[in-house]
């Protein structure tokens, strides 16, 4: 978008594109832009041909001239009698108030509207100290609005930690997300007046490195954690993300060992493993094998046929197959080494009650039949 620059009026502020009304413009012309609270001043920090499409959203501003010198004197004159204002303002703030601290005043080149910023603990309903505060700096037109702990120090500027000025105050646009998180993934110390800014709040520089942070760690143990190595279990004690080191102390020696985080990251998972999968998930395992070996009594084995007496296997119990048993000695006496037993063998009940009767003065066919076997067995005598 050829008709298109981005301006800027307060450093550090948001860009806000406008039309360029038919001026040549470059990077760094002051220019004066129509706004519906008068005449603001602003400088040109985007050329027309560095302008993309899809950053230009809603209704574009005109510019009504290049600023010339008179209106750049009014401008930097506005800007020191709205510091001055500020400790008015503030005074007046203390009385009404104590909750109150103002952050920031502006007013356009005319002086007749103004902007005021102010700070508070809670919530506070500004509708009954905008008009005094009008009526304090002399505009006819005056907004109030409340803002944060970081949007009053980007107002108000000075030097942090590092001893440069401010990043809000000087070249960021908006706050980034801070948690507590990012630095301890830095290893940084949790302490709040070590991590804390001129606001109160968490440095914001702590978003800009804490990726670089992260995958230089990427899947090492924290410091703390406890893990498994072939030659016993060991703690982490720290973890050097920019040096790529990591100490370890053994739990049966004390020993502290101090190993490159790549060659801890080649045997993680391993042969270096977390306690906890020691824990959750082979102990389980290990105790479950115990307890079936435990619980086993014996592992029962077929028996081979060859161990059965083949008329037991055929379910014969005869004569024949004791006699053969008896002499072979293949029963479970003759196996033993005891003497066998002799079964004693028992004929039919009726032939038996025959024998009796024959005995006893029976019939004559059982006398004759005694008495032929007598016969046959005794010799003839001479």
């Amino acid at each position: 978008m050829d008709n298109v620059v981005g301006v800027r009026f307060i450093e550090a502020g948001p860009i806000s594109y406008c039309s360029p009304g038919g001026h040549d413009l470059g990077v760094g012309d002051y220019v004066i832009v129509g706004t519906d609270r008068g005449e603001r001043l602003g400088w040109v920090v985007v050329a027309p041909d560095q302008v993309v499409s899809a950053t230009v959203e809603g209704p574009l501003r005109v510019i009504a001239r290049i600023a010339s010198e008179e209106d750049v004197d009014a401008w930097r004159a506005r800007k020191r009698q709205a510091q001055e204002d500020i400790g008015r303002a503030q005074a007046f703030a203390t009385r009404s108030d104590p909750r109150l601290r103002v952050a920031s005043i502006g007013y356009d080149l005319a002086g007749e509207h103004g902007e005021l910023q102010y700070v508070a603990g809670d919530r506070v309903e500004h509708d009954w100290f905008s008009r005094q505060f009008a009526e304090l700096l002399g505009v006819r037109d005056l907004r109030v609005e409340q803002v944060g702990d970081r949007d009053r120090a980007k107002a108000v500027g000075g030097l942090g930690q590092c001893g440069r000025a401010l990043c809000c105050s000087t070249w960021m646009t908006s706050f980034p997300q801070i948690s507590i998180r990012m630095a301890k993934d830095q290893d940084l110390s949790p302490n709040p007046s070590k991590i804390s800014g001129v606001c109160g709040r968490l440095l914001c520089c702590l978003a800009f490195e804490v990726e670089a942070y992260r995958e230089l760690r990427g899947d090492l143990p924290k410091v703390g954690k406890r893990v498994t190595t072939p030659v016993g279990r060991a703690k982490v004690l720290s973890v050097n993300t920019l040096k790529q080191l990591v100490r370890l102390r053994f739990d049966e020696t004390g020993e502290v060992v101090e190993m490159g985080a790549d060659e801890l990251r080649a045997q993680y998972g391993t042969a270096v493993r977390p306690e906890e999968l020691e824990a959750t998930v082979e102990e389980p395992r290990r105790q479950k094998e115990r307890r079936i070996r435990e619980t086993t009594i014996a592992v029962l084995e077929p028996v081979g046929a060859g161990a059965v007496g083949a008329g037991a296997l055929n379910g014969e119990d005869g004569e024949d197959g004791e006699a053969a048993e008896g002499a072979d000695g293949e029963g479970p006496e003759a196996a033993s080494g005891e003497e066998p037993r002799r079964r004693r063998r028992r004929g039919r009940r009726g032939g038996r009650r025959r024998r009796r009767g024959g005995e006893g003065g029976g019939s004559e066919d059982g006398g004759a039949e005694r008495g032929g076997a007598g016969a046959e067995g005794r010799e003839p005598a001479d």
